[in-house]
């Protein structure tokens, strides 16, 4: 910014050795608002200039020592001195000395003798023109600026004679040399990657017929950095000044832009963990293999799948290497869809054929679900070949880091347009087939058809139910007496749910269980079922009918998914029962998924005091060596040894040897379904502490449970009566 422009004084240098030319002038330029400093030499001048930076200079051209050519040359050496306007006087009027101060770096010049009246307006015009081009400078330094922080150059293209001029960002962008010059128009774009390069030309030739705008984007593959650059250019054609038209335009670098386009592509339609496309993604093919096989009339399959006990491995692996077993599946999933694309090429003659084939799928839904889109399929067979390829490759080991992990996979399978004619019914129906094929066993497939899905709104409908009648509190507990062996005196009871539905009947336990286990339902029905058992037995306590304890069956979902150490304080503190009156029934098969985990569960009931056994023993397949670090109080012996235990020596020796055991770790031991007293003698012989069973009584409601317990009971009244 000029000094002029700052609203100071501004400060001329003049100089020259005539002092009278030097008085005058100080005299005008003074009295018209300037600072006035004197050089008698150029010399003299330069050193000045150097030091005080004035605004203006004005110099003579003859000086003793170097001359006022030299000296601006000189001062136009300086950065500072590179834009500071400079005034020549001098007598010379021959066109060569006016020549040879414009080539020093003269402003502008005048001649001597000068007249200082009109010095000061002369300075007072170069001052202005220089505080306009300072603007100009800054204005294009600021564009320079912002097109190297934007990545964008300018260019034109002269259509008569093919060349095009480029910016120094252009000429960068483009991967051109710096000093190249006017560039012809065949290889200013010799970088570019085909077939950018004929859509660039033709949108040009277009322009110039036209006039019409274009844009364009292309990639430019750069030598000297070994890597691509994705570029946009905007371009229109103009009328030139001797009336050609030209085109001009802008080139911008969109690399980064395109990149973060891309990666927000990417995870809008693709799998963070795996790379697999996801659901978004897959409901676009879905959409187009629909409308292709729809106009060519073809078949496709959709296989909806998830990994069987998958949970099991994040429990004990983390889910760091759970992450790593679905990278591999993936690769395994996409390897197989390859494999079979084979099939479906040997029948396929036809470019839309083929583009099906090429459309095959495998998506990531979340979680351990996948789903796989089987194109252009002649027959179901097709399909099936494909779910038992994924069925066999599934199965074989994964190495990981932390271990060798076996699993296997479960496949429901939907076809079109069978089985539906919108993406959504197809996934729907090939789900429900998953869940039919889970029901059967897992580790294997199952095609979607009516009767299951018939079975599955059943299901839904009973769902729906139970969780009303958990809501509404329309369940019933019935329960089973206990007895001593020795003595026949009744030492607790069994709590069980029952349901009855207005609409179903009676619905058995067998039935509706497992339901609750699947849908989380078992938690509230859990929780019910325990504070019911607890105040009815508080009521009873109240009433005299105090026996040992009420005994709750625990779920494996309950165990695992709630506190289970926390439920049971809620429920103590709600019903106001002493702990020890309540008795957790756990199956050993739940203890064996994390004996760690679950005998410090255990622990934590024990120390609230409440009883716990083990319900359904030798049935899992468990270690008798667990059996001495679980902090349990009974065992139940399953009702399959005591059912034949009479005439199977098997059943005897079985028995017998889990009741010594127990006896040895001071455990009770408890028989299930004793229904006869030979059973009741041989159980009784054998040692076993307790049993339950129709021969004592069946479960009963509480009422019928208060009218039982007043009747006399012994061991002769039950031999009497079986």
């Amino acid at each position: 910014m000029t000094a002029l422009i700052d609203n100071k004084s501004p400060l001329v240098l003049y100089t020259d050795d005539d002092m009278a030319s030097v008085l005058m002038a100080e005299a005008a330029l003074v009295a018209a608002g300037y600072e006035f400093i004197v050089a008698n030499s150029g010399e003299e001048a330069v050193q000045m200039f150097a030091q005080l930076q004035p605004d203006l200079v004005i110099m003579d051209a003859i000086m003793p020592g170097i001359d006022g050519f030299e000296a601006i040359r000189r001062i136009r050496a300086m950065p500072t001195g590179l834009h500071t306007p400079i005034l020549m006087a001098t007598g010379l009027d021959d066109l060569e000395s006016i020549t040879a101060a414009y080539d020093e770096g003269a402003t502008d010049f005048l001649t001597k003798p000068v007249n200082f009246h009109l010095l000061p307006h002369r300075l007072s015009y170069m001052l202005r023109a220089h505080a306009a081009a300072h603007e100009l400078r800054r204005s294009q330094e600021s564009l320079r600026n912002a097109q190297r922080i934007a990545r964008i150059g300018s260019w034109e293209i002269n259509h008569k004679n093919s060349s095009v001029e480029l910016s120094d960002i252009c000429r960068k962008l483009l991967c051109l040399p710096a000093d190249e010059g006017l560039v012809p128009l065949k290889d200013a774009f010799r970088h570019v990657i085909e077939p950018s390069v004929k859509e660039i030309q033709s949108k040009y030739l277009q322009s110039i017929e036209d006039g019409a705008p274009f844009n364009a984007v292309f990639t430019v593959m750069c030598p000297q950095e070994c890597r691509e650059f994705k570029l946009r250019v905007e371009a229109e054609a103009v009328l030139s000044e001797d009336d050609s038209t030209n085109v001009i335009g802008t080139l911008q670098d969109i690399t980064e832009i395109s990149n973060a386009q891309q990666q927000i592509h990417t995870l809008a339609y693709y799998d963070v963990v795996t790379g697999l496309p996801n659901r978004a993604f897959l409901y676009e093919k879905l959409s187009y293999a629909l409308a292709l096989s729809q106009r060519v009339n073809q078949k496709f399959a959709l296989l909806f799948l998830d990994l069987d006990h998958f949970k099991q491995v994040n429990d004990t692996l983390g889910h760091d290497m759970g992450d790593v077993l679905l990278q591999q599946v993936s690769t395994r999933l996409n390897d197989t869809v390859r494999e079979h694309d084979t099939v479906t090429r040997a029948r396929s003659g036809d470019y839309e054929s083929k583009t099906a084939v090429e459309s095959h799928t495998v998506a990531r839904l979340g979680g351990d679900e996948f789903v796989v889109l089987i194109t252009n399929i002649a027959t179901e067979r097709d399909a099936a070949i494909v779910a038992r390829r994924i069925g066999a490759v599934i199965a074989e080991p994964f190495d990981l880091a932390a271990a060798t992990v076996n699993i296997t996979t479960t496949i429901g399978i939907s076809l079109y347009p069978d089985d539906g004619s919108t993406s959504e019914t197809l996934l729907k129906h090939s789900d429900i087939a998953l869940y039919h094929a889970k029901e059967n066993g897992r580790n294997g497939f199952q095609f979607y058809s009516r009767e299951i899905h018939e079975a599955s709104i059943a299901r839904f409908s009973m769902e729906k139910k139970l969780k009303t009648a958990i809501d509404e509190e329309l369940l019933d507990l019935v329960y089973q007496p206990k007895i001593d062996l020795h003595t026949g005196a009744v030492v607790g009871v069994e709590a069980l749910v029952r349901w009855y539905d207005t609409e179903c009947g009676n619905i058995s336990p067998v039935e509706f269980i497992p339901l609750a286990e699947e849908t989380g339902l078992i938690l509230p029905l859990g929780r019910w079922v325990m504070l019911e058992a607890c105040l009815q037995m508080k009521k009873w306590v109240s009433e005299g009918l105090a026996f040992e304890s009420v005994a709750i069956n625990c779920s494996t979902v309950q165990f695992v998914r709630s506190d289970m150490s926390q439920l049971v304080a809620e429920v103590l503190e709600e019903s106001g029962i002493p702990a020890e009156l309540l008795e957790i029934e756990l199956t050993e098969s739940l203890l064996l998924q994390d004996t760690e985990q679950g005998i410090q569960i255990l622990n934590d009931l024990k120390g609230r005091g409440v009883q716990v056994s083990i319900d359904d023993f030798g049935t899992g397949f468990s270690s008798l060596s667990y059996l001495k670090k679980l902090p349990v109080d009974k065992l139940k012996i399953d009702h399959s040894f005591v059912r034949d235990l009479v005439h199977d020596s098997g059943d005897q020796a079985i028995t017998s040897a889990i009741i010594t055991l127990s006896h040895k770790l001071d455990l009770v031991v408890v028989a299930e379904g004793v229904e006869n007293f030979e059973q009741c003698q041989l159980l009784a012989q054998m040692g076993c502490d307790q049993m339950q069973g129709f021969l004592v009584s069946e479960p009963l409601t509480a009422a019928e449970l208060e009218g039982w317990l007043r009747k006399p009971l012994s061991l002769e009244s039950l031999r009497k009566a079986s």
